[in-house]
């Protein structure tokens, strides 16, 4: 288990189909995971059931692992999208999108069978 969960919720902008943008977005999970401490990742597609039928801003979700030192890697993440060394589509730009450094503050509780 990673030391650290960084999530990423997001929603593909207009005029950009969800095959394109899920071939990127898989290959773009791919390259964060040669990064120093990211360890896993996981892609979801979100389905939001809201009693009122309010409308949720994101498509998608992305937890990544993360060992080791969090700032450290986030850091590194950086430093890789501003030097190039990530591809980004030209429609990157419009992308919503918003990620989350998930702290626990329970440990996990399970049912009781």
């Amino acid at each position: 288990m990673a030391d650290h969960e960084y999530i990423v919720l997001s929603k593909p902008p207009d005029g950009v189909s969800a095959e394109q943008y899920n071939e990127w977005y898989d290959g773009h999970m791919r390259e964060l995971l040669e990064l120093p401490g990211f360890v896993s990742a996981q892609r979801s597609a979100l389905t939001f059931r809201g009693a009122r039928g309010e409308a949720f801003a994101y498509d998608y979700l992305v937890r990544y692992g993360i060992d080791g030192d969090l700032e450290e890697a986030l850091a590194g993440l950086r430093a890789a999208a501003d030097g190039g060394r990530l591809y980004f589509p030209d429609w990157f730009p419009n992308i919503r999108t918003s990620g989350f450094v998930v702290e626990p503050i329970t440990d996990t509780v399970l049912a009781v069978s």
